[in-house]
């Protein structure tokens, strides 16, 4: 899928880290050149994917990565955790306080999925739509 090295950023599941996963993608986008309001929409879908990984597919002290590329379909974030459990996208309901993370993702994101990894664990990735200045 990559068609440039990813960068990479790695983390220790905090809610903490959320952010520096925010910044490092920010900072990624906009050395790639996207479009100021693709930036803000793929600092939400990394946000989605890295609380994700923190809450539901790590424990506290574990290890994540993020990892930003090029692809020939767009730019990819791409989240990994210790988690084998496959992601799911709940159905949105009016009165749920959480569960919509990868409803959001689906919404923002050109296409999402995951894949195990051969070492454990998962990466989950989106390709980010795209505007180039």
């Amino acid at each position: 899928m990559a068609t440039t090295d990813p960068s990479i950023l790695l983390i220790t599941s905090t809610p903490e880290a959320i952010k520096a996963a925010r910044d490092f993608a920010r900072s990624w986008l906009e050395c790639k050149g996207v479009d100021h309001m693709a930036v803000q929409v793929g600092l939400l879908v990394v946000n989605e994917l890295v609380t994700n990984a923190h809450r539901h597919g790590s424990a506290p002290g574990d290890a994540i990565s993020v990892r930003m590329y090029l692809s020939d379909a767009g730019p990819v974030a791409e989240v990994r955790d210790p988690s084998d459990a496959e992601p799911r996208a709940l159905p949105l309901t009016l009165d749920s306080f959480s569960g919509r993370g990868l409803a959001i993702v689906s919404e923002l994101a050109d296409r999402w999925g995951y894949r195990p990894l051969a070492s454990g664990g998962k990466a989950v990735y989106a390709v980010l739509r795209e505007v180039v200045k």
